[in-house]
């Protein structure tokens, strides 16, 4: 019996969390239990328990006396995240720049070739994963754990803003700023050139934190 309400948990789980990821479910949106249950067709018990993991990956919020939502990160939020990031990857970045080898170099080509093969395929998981990898090699490369650490947090911590309010389902190859943003970082690396990796970085964060903070029209068409 246990078994099965974990299995019923972790499908409730994966179910709410796709369905927020396609934008089926919209920040601000409520999830009311007894909606959700008859809708997977299970007992209140394992949407419960999944609602509350969600709410600790930061993709739903519980109000007492009120009910569950889906997360609205407010634009200070999203900024406040983002500044932080960008002293911290901005300042990898520069220190990785003269340490990076041919290993590191081939691995972040081969991360680019992914993130497009990501967008063709709509698949945001995959592309979630790709650009974490991105975003953290730098700090891997300088051997400084903890400014892995914190990197790695803080990359967990605004992969929420990305599954709720990243338009990526809106968005071609051609059109996706973050890829030639990140072209660009990874050219400058591969340079062992330090100001401008640092620079490339700090700009490619601070276009994905405004991109972020758009208030979202929902009259757009797909």
């Amino acid at each position: 019996m246990y078994e099965k309400s974990q299995n019923s948990e972790v499908i409730a789980y994966e179910k709410i969390k796709r369905a927020i990821m396609l934008k089926r479910l919209l920040p601000g949106q409520q999830l009311g239990e007894e909606w959700i249950s008859k809708n997977l067709k299970m007992s209140r018990t394992p949407v419960r328990a999944a609602l509350r993991k969600l709410q600790d990956e930061r993709l739903v919020e519980v109000i007492p006396r009120r009910g569950a939502f889906v997360y609205e990160p407010s634009i200070k939020e999203i900024q406040d995240v983002f500044n932080v990031r960008i002293v911290l990857e901005s300042y990898a970045a520069k220190i990785s720049a003269p340490l990076i080898q041919n290993k590191d170099i081939k691995r972040l080509n081969s991360l680019l070739k992914q993130e497009e093969n990501a967008y063709q395929e709509r698949k945001l998981e995959d592309f979630i994963e790709v650009n974490n990898a991105i975003h953290v090699l730098p700090a891997i490369i300088t051997k400084n754990e903890v400014l892995i650490s914190q990197i790695n947090t803080l990359i967990d911590w605004s992969n929420c803003y990305v599954m709720l309010r990243d338009p990526f389902y809106n968005r071609s190859v051609d059109t996706a700023k973050n890829i030639p943003e990140h072209k660009d970082i990874v050219e400058a690396l591969s340079n062992k050139q330090s100001k401008k990796a640092e620079e490339a970085v700090r700009y490619h964060l601070q276009s994905t934190a405004d991109s972020l903070g758009d208030p979202i029209n929902i009259f757009d068409e797909d």
